[in-house]
């Protein structure tokens, strides 16, 4: 399978980590995504705003094929100052669990907060609690309770654990260390399990996809305005064709649940929705580098225009088809990895597929002759009919203006 190719260290980059949390039968309940980065960094080191942004973003956005399909919930560490910003999890509530970290100040904002999400429909976890009465408040909001068993002598914390509710809270036994500990905390009447003893976290490999930060930023004033247009938001978006990927990602993300079948960008932004849009570009640009690979972008942005005024040229239907044909045909380029892996990951319409990677139909075609202008191969272009051949040439050189005046744009 094209999956394979994800195994080569040259296509693949560290997402994070994942560790195991089993019940009380040893059967697999969830899992605890980790920060992880490749030069060694931790979260208190990137910062775990940071940190938890990357996490997401990879989750929902980056090409692998160990989150395909989500059975088991996904515990997440969310930080305060994350919680009460407007950067927030725009994903399925049913998929996480969010972990609220344990050096937290506990106040009347942060209970309003959670409130106002759980109300929104998810879960919480209170993280590496350890019985201290400032932490009282958040209890009966809590969905899981997770007592990190090194903090205090193992006795200890068993016997303050029978002072819990039960019957509201589940209980999680973190830092298991080994069998004894387990075979206690389970007497003691703990829900679920953690900790090395059970399961090291392994790492979770694939593509991340880092889109400019210029490029997000404008969308991020698009969506600021009261007064865009769905039309003009998607010619913005557009502009950026890692975003695009991103948000066709997101779309077929099981950790979002909102499976859509798409064929042009306007879309995606309509299956999406703005409210999401915007909360999406900000995790995106909160995780995003500085890494602009400018002149692949150009020919990308160049040849997806020049496809799309082809078709207007030729009074062709649904030119936005063409747009997303020539703007996704360069993917494997423009994420080094293989184009039928990346294309595996988005749900796009069958014509639209079939023409970045096959080159069939009418939009194929069209790509097959942008393709011929790009390369200098003028023999098959001498073959198609004068006036086809009149129209595609001029859609290049109006399409080459358009992406020059679109990145100077960005770059201002």
């Amino acid at each position: 399978m094209k999956e394979e190719l994800l195994e080569d260290p040259t296509f693949v980059d560290l997402l994070m980590a994942r560790q195991p949390i089993y019940d009380t039968n040893s059967h697999l309940y969830g899992y605890e995504l980790l920060f992880r980065d490749a030069t060694g960094k931790t979260a208190e080191g990137v910062g775990f705003d940071l940190a938890t942004s990357q996490v997401v973003t990879n989750l929902c956005t980056s090409i692998n094929h160990q989150f395909k399909a989500l059975k088991q919930p996904l515990f997440i560490n969310i930080t305060r100052e994350f919680l009460l910003s407007d950067v927030f999890f725009p994903v399925d509530p049913n998929a996480v669990v969010l972990e609220l970290l344990e050096h937290k100040l506990v106040d009347a904002d942060l209970i309003a907060s959670v409130k106002r999400w759980r109300s929104e429909g998810f879960r919480f976890a209170l993280d590496d609690y350890n019985f201290e009465p400032k932490f009282d408040p958040l209890i009966p909001l809590m969905d899981f309770i997770k007592v990190d068993l090194l903090m205090q002598p193992l006795e200890v914390i068993l016997e303050k654990t029978k002072n819990l509710d039960k019957q509201h809270c589940v209980l999680i036994a973190e830092k298991v260390e080994d069998k004894t500990v387990l075979f206690k905390c389970r007497q003691a009447g703990f829900d679920l399990f953690q900790g090395y003893y059970l399961a090291m976290p392994d790492k979770v490999f694939g593509k991340s996809i880092k889109p400019s930060q210029q490029g997000v930023l404008q969308v991020l004033k698009k969506v600021q305005s009261d007064k865009i247009s769905m039309d003009e938001l998607a010619k913005t978006v557009a502009q950026e064709p890692r975003l695009v990927y991103q948000l066709l990602r997101v779309l077929n993300s099981p950790a979002c649940r909102l499976p859509r079948k798409v064929e042009n960008i306007k879309e995606a932004i309509v299956f999406l929705g703005i409210t999401q849009l915007k909360k999406w570009a900000l995790l995106i640009l909160l995780s995003s580098s500085n890494d602009s690979q400018i002149e692949l972008i150009r020919i990308l942005l160049t040849r997806a225009r020049a496809c799309e005024r082809y078709a207007e040229l030729s009074n062709l239907v649904e030119t936005e088809k063409y747009f997303m044909a020539g703007l996704l045909s360069g993917v494997d380029l423009l994420l080094q990895v293989d184009k039928g892996v990346a294309m595996a990951q988005i749900n796009l319409g069958g014509d639209v597929q079939k023409a970045i990677l096959l080159h069939e139909g009418v939009i194929g075609k069209t790509l097959d002759n942008i393709f011929d202008i790009e390369g200098s191969h003028w023999s098959p272009l001498g073959k198609l009919p004068m006036q086809d051949r009149r129209k595609i040439f001029i859609a290049h050189f109006e399409a080459g203006l358009w992406a020059h005046e679109t990145l100077k744009a960005l770059a201002e």
